[in-house]
């Protein structure tokens, strides 16, 4: 059903009715654009400056449509029928003396506004039939005005529909996390918190439990594609072989089937390249994407709940973990039983890419195509030492091997636009944080060297000079106030890395050591 200023009332009192029989509901947007000039996302930002980069281009772009699909289940119990209603807003920032003064302004990439102009969106429906918004703290500051305004419904608009989706307390399904963090800044706050905890509380507001389909594609592990069609298309497919064929584990696939409702059947019900990239379509592909992930892999999609991806990264965001003032990030791998390692390749060995690829001991993710690369070694502790070893033999053209943190750290120091000596003067104030990553340093040793690293000197215990520093490490946001008052957010950014980095080397730490060193 299309969603316009005329018939939002319409709309919105059909929306609700449908709401309390669902499931769940799926999102989708369309957007003036997302992402900040040249600050491409790389594998070097750690989770907390992905979460601000997310935020500020939430803050800065805006929506052109928003696209909702209400699933819920029909039929028998079994037969696997889910019912999808799919809605199709375009949206535009109210204007008024209602703001008191905050009229709103947005950022448009020339990239964006084409793509959206191929997909055929309507500017001119945008802008002079967009459902009018605010967010809801401009609400709460004109209400407070106490002006009698008999209109301030259709002021507020699309608020209406949000906080009609915020009551109802449903699991909400994205394609990839921006969708979400857009909703936020449009109908909750203008400035996103960046502290991981209260933006993971702003989410509570609007749902207990968040999908994200593209960290599911991770999870799952079985497909090839990530962007929204064709991931579709690979599970639908692989859903069809499965229920043929069995899961492998003896137990029967859920079947799946979907009837589409009313308007969402003339719209939606024969797909077509023209429709892809319209909200509302979108929001029932990401829908029935996520029944057909739920068919076939159920526990892992209960378990990655609250879970969000990152793109061109070594981890996710883990609301759960934020909510309860915990490291928002968490690596997609299991430390446990991999070592990460950067091989930086030497430009003139062209046959190192595939040494690597086909070496039977990792997988492999470009980090920076040609040069550098992410090695997952499928082992940790002194297995992973003799893999790395074997592994350096193997593969000619590597100029050097580094563990993944140690790499990461020396990146975030360049980023940072600071000399490294300066920088670690700065971070003398917190030298009470004393740690050493034996694993990853033994691995990158092995690797460089092409010898097993000696362990015997392990420390046998991180010490802490001054007990203040384990609030200081429970809490990175206080060193930027206790520590170091005025130094740039660059620098902040970093010790904030460097904070995180200590916590899972201590652990890292621990675990190889009574694996190695059992006396320890």
């Amino acid at each position: 059903m299309e969603g316009r200023r005329g018939n939002f009332d319409k709309v919105l009192k059909d929306f609700e009715a449908r709401l309390r029989s669902a499931e769940f509901v799926a999102l989708d947007t369309e957007l003036t654009g997302v992402d900040i000039e040249g600050e491409p996302d790389s594998f070097e930002e750690t989770p907390v400056w992905r979460l601000s980069k997310l935020c500020q281009v939430a803050e800065r772009f805006t929506l052109i449509q928003v696209g909702l699909t209400i699933v819920r289940r029909v039929g028998e119990i079994g037969e696997g029928k889910h019912a999808c209603a799919s809605y199709n807003f375009f949206v535009f920032p109210h204007v008024g003396p209602e703001l008191l003064g905050r009229e709103p302004s947005f950022q448009s990439q020339a990239a964006a506004l084409r793509f959206n102009a191929i997909h055929h969106v309507d500017f001119n429906a945008w802008i002079s039939d967009g459902v009018s918004y605010m967010a809801r703290e401009d609400e709460q500051r004109y209400l407070a005005t106490g002006k009698d305004d008999p209109d301030i419904g259709s002021k507020t608009g699309m608020l209406r529909l949000w906080k009609v989706l915020c009551r109802a307390q449903l699991p909400i399904v994205v394609h990839c996390p921006i969708d979400l963090f857009f909703l936020l800044a449009a109908f909750e706050r203008r400035s996103l918190p960046q502290d991981p905890k209260a933006l993971a509380s702003l989410i509570r507001r609007l749902t207990p439990k968040v999908y994200d389909t593209a960290h599911l594609h991770g999870v799952i592990g079985r497909f090839r594609h990530l962007g929204l069609t064709k991931f579709f298309d690979d599970a639908k497919a692989w859903h069809g072989k499965i229920s043929l064929q069995g899961n492998g584990n003896g137990n029967c696939v859920e079947k799946v089937e979907f009837v589409l409702h009313g308007d969402t059947e003339k719209r939606y019900g024969m797909p077509s390249e023209q429709l892809a990239h319209e909200a509302g379509f979108d929001s029932l592909v990401t829908a029935q994407l996520f029944v057909y992930l739920r068919a076939i892999a159920p526990s892992q999609v209960r378990e990655g709940s609250n879970r969000l991806f990152l793109y061109r990264s070594s981890e996710f965001l883990d609301l759960d973990r934020a909510f309860r003032g915990e490291e928002i990030g968490r690596s997609v791998f299991d430390l446990s039983r991999v070592t990460l390692l950067v091989a930086e390749l030497d430009p003139s060995e062209r046959e190192a890419p595939k040494l690597l690829w086909n070496s039977g001991y990792s997988t492999c993710r470009w980090i920076d195509p040609p040069h550098v690369v992410l090695v997952v070694l499928r082992a940790s502790g002194g297995a992973a030492v003799r893999k790395a070893e074997a592994l350096a033999r193997q593969v000619r053209g590597v100029s050097s091997w580094k563990p993944f943190d140690v790499w990461r750290a020396e990146r975030l120091r360049i980023r940072s636009g600071e000399n490294v000596q300066a920088v670690d003067e700065k971070l003398a104030a917190v030298d009470s944080i004393h740690s050493i990553d034996v694993s990853s340093k033994a691995v990158a040793e092995a690797a460089s060297e092409g010898a097993l690293a000696c362990m015997s000197q392990v420390p046998t215990a991180v010490e802490v000079a001054d007990p203040a520093s384990v609030a200081i490490c429970g809490n990175s946001l206080s060193i930027n106030f206790r520590w170091f008052g005025g130094v740039s957010a660059s620098l902040f950014l970093f010790v904030t890395a460097i904070v995180q980095l200590w916590r899972r080397r201590r652990r890292m730490r621990r675990a190889l050591a009574s694996t190695i060193c059992p006396t320890l």
